[in-house]
């Protein structure tokens, strides 16, 4: 469905009523990133951005202060500004996505229920937010990691981990749940325990959803992989099938023939890697050395091309950087150091590459983007690929 000026300026103009107008703080640096603070209340965790057909940008955070509100930023490409507005909370591990109306919806674990949280779905109708609970099990609790897709139809599907059943008996597995027309289903993914922690899920060309996640109990770690038949879920260890391989930090991206591809951390060796099937055959490679330890969020997002863009905060540097493959060869480069780039999104907007960001020592959420073909003296050659073949 085509977006209208009128939805457009609707959502607009309403946060423009409702929201703090953002004071930008533009700097240059040596790729020409342009960096913006977006808020500056608290430190913006688990930031999810996605730029729309008109060049907004839409951005779903959780900010670091005592009530952890869910937060929403929008981008005005007309006036060139930030509004922010709170969604609801207490929240964490927000994504989000835009539907056939360019309209926001994002998946969040609601913590204020008590032990654990509770899966929610707030959107954006045309006039409002709404936030409907997604009962699964009464008293089931959900651990914070979520993630949501839509199909070409704006049907909704959902990762999770489920973490506890209701009398708090630990289950530590990968569930998914589908909106149904007229009720949520929810599916078993990988009933081995340890399964589902940092989840990202995507639905290819025809509506078939697909999951990577990591399965985080020690003697079965790795990164693991499932994709929906019609009938029922087929998973996959990409990663630790012969070795136990502890993994963060997933993020799952479909190309235009449904060929995935995943940035995930390999802990204990403090290595950023890259994944891709293609022809049933897995490929792995290593980008970047990058003192990996603490949970975080790595982005990942394609050009028209097909060229991947990573995004990962490099713990020995304290830096945000940015590694991407051109001509075959992998590059990376520094976007901005000083304790900054914890849990980025990256996603390319015709031709602009964008990336947010929370910055730790500042107590803030950024975001910085560039013209997407500019060289970068910073830049230099990455990883070689370090595992191939069929897992």
């Amino acid at each position: 469905m085509k977006v209208t000026f009128k939805s457009q300026k609707v959502l607009a103009n309403t946060l423009v009523a409702v929201c703090a107008i953002v004071v930008l703080r533009g700097v240059l640096t040596g790729a020409e990133w342009k960096i913006e603070t977006v808020d500056s209340t608290g430190s913006g965790m688990y930031s999810s951005l996605k730029i729309d057909r008109s060049g907004n940008a839409h951005l779903a955070y959780v900010t670091e202060i005592d009530s952890h509100p869910l937060k929403y930023a929008f981008w005005d490409s007309s006036v060139k500004r930030w509004f922010t507005m709170k969604v609801g909370g207490p929240a964490s591990f927000c994504t989000l996505v835009l539907d056939s109306k360019q309209y926001p919806r994002i998946s969040y674990a609601d913590f204020g229920t008590g032990l654990g949280c509770k899966l929610r779905y707030a959107y954006w109708d045309g006039g409002a937010w709404k936030i409907d609970p997604i009962v699964i099990q009464v008293g089931a609790v959900v651990a914070y990691y979520t993630s949501i897709a839509l199909d070409s139809n704006d049907k909704p599907f959902f990762s999770y981990y489920d973490y506890a059943d209701p009398s708090n008996n630990f289950r530590l597995r990968m569930r998914s749940v589908f909106w149904m027309g007229s009720y949520w289903a929810a599916n078993t993914v990988d009933p081995q325990s340890g399964s589902g922690k940092f989840n990202s899920i995507a639905v290819d060309s025809k509506g078939n959803p697909h999951i990577a996640y990591a399965n985080v109990k020690y003697e079965t770690s790795g990164l693991r992989y499932a994709s929906w038949d019609g009938l029922a879920w087929n998973t996959e260890i990409i990663e630790g099938a012969t070795k136990p391989t502890v993994v963060y930090s997933v993020a799952l991206v479909l190309d235009k023939d449904n060929n995935p591809h995943i940035v995930y951390s390999d802990v204990e060796q403090s290595l950023l890697k890259y994944a891709t099937r293609s022809r049933g055959a897995w490929q792995i490679q290593t980008i970047d050395s990058q003192g990996a330890g603490y949970p975080d969020r790595n982005g990942i997002a394609l050009d028209s091309e097909g060229n991947p863009y990573l995004s990962y905060y490099d713990q020995k540097q304290g830096a945000l950087k940015i590694a991407f493959r051109k001509n075959g060869k992998w590059m990376r480069e520094v976007v901005e150091q000083g304790f900054a780039g914890f849990t980025s999104s990256v996603v390319v907007g015709g031709d602009t590459l964008w990336v947010s960001y929370a910055h730790s020592a500042e107590q803030s959420l950024k975001v910085a983007h560039r013209p997407l073909n500019v060289a970068a003296s910073s830049q230099v050659e990455a990883g070689l690929s370090v595992a191939q073949g069929k897992h």
